[in-house]
């Protein structure tokens, strides 16, 4: 365990330093965070941490949608061809929306089979449950759903740092009890 570390870098568990009594204080300039906006707001460690998820997840997107971009143009040539009568908000609406829910599949397999994403991978992030391996198929399912439209993954975020002080935890992550944590 790193001397400064505030949280365990394998399970996300807040820890206590070797120093602390067991009742520590707290004096007027060391406030204990209210919540995981406040540690994001004073702690650079949440800073940076949030921003190598936000990242990964980035990589992650572009990849996934250039994948998909291609695909739909290869579906959509036909209709756009043949068809020009052709509902295409319909038909271009449908594919937002799969896209959506492929980028969860996307994001729910690879975190159950190996603990990561691509982008988690490179930014050296990995799932872990609250067993402490890598997340089963369905927790991993929950924990990326807010992940089909981007206001939804924005209030998920948001909720769940409000509600904790555990910074590393979305809501979905606190609701199947699993964390991101640095490797």
């Amino acid at each position: 365990m790193p001397a400064d570390a505030t949280f365990c870098p394998s399970c996300g568990a807040p820890v206590q330093s070797s120093a602390s009594s067991a009742a520590p204080t707290v004096t007027a300039t060391q406030t204990p965070p209210l919540s995981g906006i406040d540690a994001l707001m004073k702690d650079r460690k949440a800073q940076e941490y949030w921003f190598r998820r936000f990242i990964a997840l980035v990589v992650d997107a572009v990849i996934v949608f250039v994948i998909l971009a291609i695909i739909t143009a290869v579906v959509a040539l036909p209709f756009l061809l043949f068809n020009r009568s052709a509902p295409f908000t319909w038909f271009f609406g449908t594919f937002s929306a799969l896209w959506g829910l492929i980028l969860v599949f996307y994001f729910a397999i690879s975190e159950s089979a190996s603990g990561a994403s691509f982008g988690k991978r490179v930014f050296n992030l990995r799932v872990v449950s609250k067993r402490g391996s890598t997340p089963t198929l369905a927790e991993a399912f929950v924990r990326n759903l807010s992940k089909i439209y981007w206001l939804l993954l924005l209030l998920d975020v948001i909720v769940g740092l409000a509600v904790s002080k555990n910074y590393q935890q979305k809501y979905s992550d606190q609701f199947v009890g699993t964390t991101v944590v640095s490797e």
